[in-house]
């Protein structure tokens, strides 16, 4: 047998040390060429994330990631920031209830998960909020979150949000800055060139806005010679009327609770919904209405529109939301979009005022698991602190700097990414983005949704890079529009978003479906309201109203000791 010379095996020793010296010196380079650290906020700079931690999240419609071999550059990028290694799970809008209902039945819910229960007009989605904490599903956030002050100030901003035992079960995701901007969540997007070629100017009331959106169905708007063309209808038929409705009866354009002679009721309830009613069959029966709105799917609905046979269509005035119309009718539509389409101001309400819509300053929230513990609930909170920064925010909608946008000597910023689709056209930097990274998805809504403040709305290079020039220009139009010619209802939020009675009988599902039916339906429209409403008050409505209101006060301490209720309304005690 020949033996190893003793040189060689030195030699081969040798060799050996410098390959694992270069393995080290390459680990250390990687290590060394990661995110750095100081792109975190200051409130996180202490904060030691050296222990490795896998993290499950929940969201909507995250497939592509879910189903990625490897994870994307923003997904590596905020993996190795915070030392943690994500597991997506997706669900989808109509499936998300009942998912994350069995999962938690199961003990399995994801360590983070999105959905929607204080935000929810529905009570059964609040009764859903307070089931979750009273199996243990999830736990609350720390009572000193003194170590992340930028989620520490949105809590504050939003105190509706805490449970009635005054801790905070769910982190809120902001979407308006500014209450006005709310409004923006109530639009109509209008074809400009029809109204033109008809003749038609802004409507100043409801009657005038029914006999426009008929024409659009009747008059041949677009010259064709063809009967292919829809007047009016919403992108989401469970937000009928939200735009439409503020000149009409405007605190019933949500289907929630107000407050009326000294307690709070659905607004559904109240003898000004009957006017909603009446104004709806009317629509209806004249054609503005598109005769399908009740089964077409929003998809359909924004295709109906991009396409060119829809005049009308209640949306949102957000640049990005906008975008998303353009980017269809681009693909679809021969027109320019710009020379189309605009954003419709509200005609006045019956008392002459012009009002918009307010919404809540968050929509849909992120829970934590109760399997969660102290050492996983920190890094998530740090993960929504760097999110919600000023950091996180140009991360989110710019991508990675350096690689994707760099920061000029004067403050501004500069895309580098290609925005050139395949077919040659130009894309948003937006779209690129998703493209690019599919986890951008879910960075850029986890711990904001849509978050819209003045800013957002500058036409600057970069938001007109985001949305594309019009498309900012016209919510910014819109903006400026609503705060300056409108005044914005009033809600009361500490009510809406307090965890109420589950109910099937007496549910908004419930109520808006029969709403539907009274449309179009063949009998008086009011009548049959009436009817619902009377059924509805032989079942226990009333009584059900009245238990809300109490456990309300209870909650507040005011029940037994402030307040007694009779005569239809709570009256306070001297």
């Amino acid at each position: 047998m020949k033996r190893n010379h003793p040189d060689i095996i030195k030699r081969t020793g040798i060799f050996l040390l410098c390959c694992a010296l270069c393995l080290c010196s390459c680990a250390s380079q990687e290590l060394i060429s990661g995110p750095d650290r100081s792109v975190l906020p200051a409130s996180l700079q202490e904060l030691s994330f050296e222990e490795h931690l896998d993290i499950s999240v929940g969201y909507w419609d995250i497939d592509a990631m879910v189903k990625s071999t490897r994870p994307d550059g923003m997904t590596r990028y905020i993996e190795e920031l915070f030392n943690i290694t994500l597991h997506p799970m997706s669900v989808t809008w109509a499936n998300y209830k009942e998912r994350y209902q069995f999962l938690s039945f199961t003990n399995s819910l994801p360590d983070m998960f999105a959905t929607i229960t204080l935000s929810s007009t529905d009570n059964n989605d609040s009764a859903t909020y307070s089931d979750l904490i009273r199996s243990d599903s999830i736990r609350s956030l720390p009572e000193d979150m003194s170590a992340f002050p930028v989620l520490k100030k949105m809590l504050e901003d939003a105190p509706s949000a805490q449970y009635t035992d005054g801790r905070y079960y769910a982190i809120p995701r902001i979407s308006y800055m500014d209450p006005i901007l709310g409004s923006m969540d109530a639009a109509l997007l209008v074809r400009r060139d029809w109204m033109n070629a008809l003749g038609y100017e802004d409507p100043q009331s409801f009657e005038e806005f029914a006999q426009m959106v008929a024409a659009f169905a009747i008059e041949d708007p677009d010259g064709n010679g063809l009967d292919d063309t829809i007047g009016y209808n919403v992108n989401n038929r469970i937000a009928l009327g939200k735009w439409v409705i503020l000149g009409i009866a405007p605190e019933c354009n949500v289907y929630s609770w107000v407050e009326e002679d000294g307690r709070f009721v659905p607004s559904w309830t109240t003898d000004a919904f009957k006017d909603v009613v009446s104004a709806y069959r009317y629509l209806y029966e004249t054609g503005g209405l598109d005769p399908e709105f009740y089964s077409k799917s929003p998809n359909t609905i924004r295709e109906d529109f991009a396409a060119g046979r829809l005049g009308a269509m209640e949306y949102k005035s957000f640049p990005m939301s906008i975008m998303e119309v353009k980017e269809i009718w681009d693909s679809l539509n021969d027109k320019p979009f710009e020379e189309c389409v605009d954003v419709l101001p509200i005609f006045p309400a019956p008392d002459g005022i012009r009002y918009s819509n307010s919404s809540n300053i968050f929509w849909s929230e992120t829970y934590i698991s109760s399997a969660v513990d102290d050492a996983k609930m920190e890094r998530i909170l740090a993960l929504f602190e760097f999110l919600m920064s000023e950091e996180g925010q140009n991360f989110c909608h710019y991508g990675i700097e350096g690689e994707d946008y760099i920061r000029r000597e004067d403050g501004s910023y500069k895309c580098l990414l290609n925005l050139e689709g395949e077919d040659g056209t130009s894309i948003s930097l937006s779209t690129a983005l998703a493209q690019k990274y599919p986890s951008s998805t879910l960075f850029a809504n986890l711990a904001t949704w849509d978050v819209c403040d003045w800013n957002s709305l500058d036409v600057n290079e970069m938001n007109s890079l985001l949305y594309g020039e019009y498309c900012t220009e016209l919510g910014y139009k819109s903006a400026v529009w609503f705060r300056d010619n409108t005044v914005q209802l009033e809600r009361p939020y500490d009510f809406l978003n307090f965890p109420k009675e589950s109910t099937d009988q007496f549910s908004t599902n419930r109520a808006f479906e029969a709403f539907v039916n009274c449309i179009i339906g063949r009998q008086d429209a009011v009548a049959m309201w009436e009817d619902v409403l009377e059924e509805m008050r032989e079942n226990g409505l009333e009584e059900y109203i009245d238990r809300q209101n109490e456990r309300y006060w209870e909650y507040l301490g005011l029940s037994a000791t402030a307040y007694e209720y009779h005569s239809g309304q709570y009256h306070v005690l001297q």
